[in-house]
């Protein structure tokens, strides 16, 4: 597909819809969809997501990610960014951002301690569940919801179903920024990213994979770890 001066390249052929998209992971399908988002509401989403931005977690050297103001965008800048490059997230955002939409569209502040007690048994701090943000609508989390579980029922992410539960997630092969600049064509993170079980989600699980080497795509690498 040419656009802006480059060609972006799919293993998906054919008119396909949002479900196909997701569930085969097309480039193509994802960059259109970017565009038809428009520079500012695709940037105002992801934010929403809490990428660019620390969550507040309970852990020091917190890092913000790289979400570059949409403002900057160049003409390809939005088709690259709705697959994944041009910006750099943490596997907590991209976990919570997931998390997300297993919780109805509620974005949580993580947390790792519950609650600490003194030696008198008095309570001195104490983390609970805070909602901070809600970047999308119980009723669209709930069809992303459906559609991830199709990832892991026939599409990319099927090596992460499970026999017992049912899982929903995505699949992601994101390549690794060289020195001085360019994307790497021999290094790569593989990931997945999900919840289960996917009707009524209790645990959200990230896997990524650095450098793998022999089979490099998430759906081969990091879905089998997270079955």
């Amino acid at each position: 597909w040419p656009y802006g001066g480059f060609t972006l390249h799919d293993k998906v052929y054919g008119t396909v819809d949002v479900r196909t998209i997701i569930r085969k992971s097309s480039n193509i399908g994802a960059a259109r969809i970017g565009l038809m988002l428009g520079n500012r509401r695709m940037e105002c989403y992801l934010r929403a997501f809490g990428f660019g931005a620390v969550l507040g977690i309970d852990l020091p050297g917190e890092e913000r990610g790289l979400l570059p103001p949409s403002a900057t965008w160049d003409k390809v800048k939005p088709t690259r960014v709705a697959i994944g490059q041009g910006i750099s997230v943490t596997p907590l955002q991209m976990l919570n951002a997931y998390c997300t939409i297993a919780n109805g569209g509620r974005l949580m502040r993580p947390y790792v301690v519950r609650k600490i007690v003194g030696p008198g048994g008095e309570t001195m701090s104490e983390n609970t569940p805070r909602v901070i943000g809600r970047p999308i609508r119980p009723e669209v989390a709930a069809q992303m919801r459906e559609m991830l579980a199709e990832v892991t029922g026939g599409g990319t992410g099927r090596r992460a179903a499970l026999a017992e539960y049912t899982s929903a997630g995505k699949t992601g092969t994101a390549q690794m920024v060289q020195k001085g600049g360019g994307y790497s064509q021999t290094d790569y993170w593989a990931s997945f990213v999900g919840f289960v079980p996917a009707e009524n989600p209790e645990f959200g699980v990230i896997v990524v994979i650095d450098r793998p080497r022999g089979h490099r795509t998430g759906g081969a690498v990091a879905a089998p770890v997270f079955a």
